[in-house]
């Protein structure tokens, strides 16, 4: 699925737009490096080039700022995502390496991920809307890979797609906390097992096996 061109921005748009993702940039930075708590508006101003104003101008708050920090997160590893050819497409393996790494190399981003996750059920928070985003463009995303594996015959052909993104995406959320209550909880694993009892893959895969004709009943 190739991602949609946007409009190119121009004159001082533009580079109020560039200011902004160079500031996010920087706080990503600063959170993989050292946590969301060690994040302060200056650490932002040094690391992006810029004036703590010129930060509090487009970023009026710490939580504004790790907002951002995790929605530059998302853009890059869309691109990344919908840099090739054709429809998404989901891998049993990348997908428990992709869970692998998110708890082990990013788990400062994914510390930040659950609190912001907890404060955006306060309307008013600036976690609010971005979550809001996410999980549509999530959705997007999961029911797409999975109607692509109902075609292939991989996924039971009788659920609904975009219900069983809704499921899976609730199932990451539970596994995240599990594995900060228990540090050897092996998230990966379990997502994996996970995606294929909730897309019927178990099912697909013991049918196929009583219809082979050298083995099956």
């Amino acid at each position: 699925m190739e991602a949609a061109a946007r409009p190119r921005k121009r004159g001082p748009y533009q580079r109020s737009h560039e200011r902004r993702e160079r500031i996010a940039l920087a706080v990503l930075h600063l959170v993989d490096k050292l946590g969301h708590e060690g994040v302060t508006t200056s650490l932002v101003a040094a690391r992006s080039g810029s004036s703590e104003p010129t930060v509090l101008y487009h970023f009026p708050t710490k939580d504004h700022l790790l907002v951002a920090a995790l929605d530059r997160s998302d853009d890059l590893e869309l691109d990344l995502a919908t840099a090739g050819d054709g429809e998404p497409a989901l891998d049993l393996d990348a997908l428990r390496a992709v869970a692998d790494s998110a708890v082990s190399a990013r788990e400062r981003r994914l510390r930040l991920f659950v609190m912001l996750r907890g404060q955006a059920a306060t309307p008013d928070h600036p976690a609010a809307g971005y979550f809001a985003r996410r999980t549509e463009r999530a959705m997007d995303v999961w029911t797409a890979m999975i109607s692509q594996r109902q075609r292939a015959g991989l996924a039971h052909p009788g659920l609904d797609p975009r219900e069983t993104a809704r499921q899976v995406l609730a199932l990451w959320d539970g596994l995240v906390l599990a594995h900060f209550s228990d540090p050897d909880f092996d998230c990966g694993r379990a997502l994996v097992d996970g995606v294929r009892r909730l897309t019927g893959q178990n099912w697909v895969e013991a049918l196929a096996g009583l219809n082979r004709p050298d083995t099956g009943l």
